[in-house]
């Protein structure tokens, strides 16, 4: 009778411990961006960017990109600094992210979407951008720090 009982209180502890499954993306060599499969039911390649659906609709997005010769500096600390400075000229303000190792981030909230902007600290050419939901996209990692504790 008590292995019963015990069987049944791992059983029912079970769903609570599995691992909630994720997507790792590695859009460069310094970068990881990890983002929770609950958030997309598929994901698409078009044009160099790889989009996160829910229900056949376009909810996010992954791409690469060569920062903007407007921004382009020799490093990774400077670039960002550029282009935070550009999107702080917009109605939505950026904040920083500064806890994500070998990378400067910042990111804006528009309505229900988040974009964050990554440069990779080796990097100092290469733009990351990430766009998601508001409500899942505080569980993304990026360099396996989660972005919003």
């Amino acid at each position: 009778m008590p292995r019963i009982g015990l069987i049944i209180a791992f059983l029912l502890l079970l769903p609570g411990c599995a691992p909630h499954s994720s997507l790792i993306i590695q859009p460069s060599n310094e970068l990881s961006i990890e983002v929770p499969s609950d958030m997309f039911s598929s994901v698409k390649v078009r044009d160099g960017e790889l989009l996160f659906l829910k229900n056949n609709r376009i909810i996010g997005f992954v791409k690469s990109d060569e920062i903007p010769n407007t921004a382009s500096s020799d490093t990774a600390s400077d670039a960002s600094i550029a282009l935070f400075e550009s999107a702080a000229q917009g109605s939505s303000k950026p904040a920083w992210i500064e806890s994500i190792p070998d990378a400067q981030a910042f990111g804006v909230v528009q309505g229900d979407f988040r974009t964050i902007f990554i440069v990779p600290d080796g990097s100092a050419q290469s733009l990351i951008t990430f766009q998601g939901p508001t409500e899942g996209s505080d569980s993304v990692r990026i360099n396996g720090v989660k972005l919003f504790e």
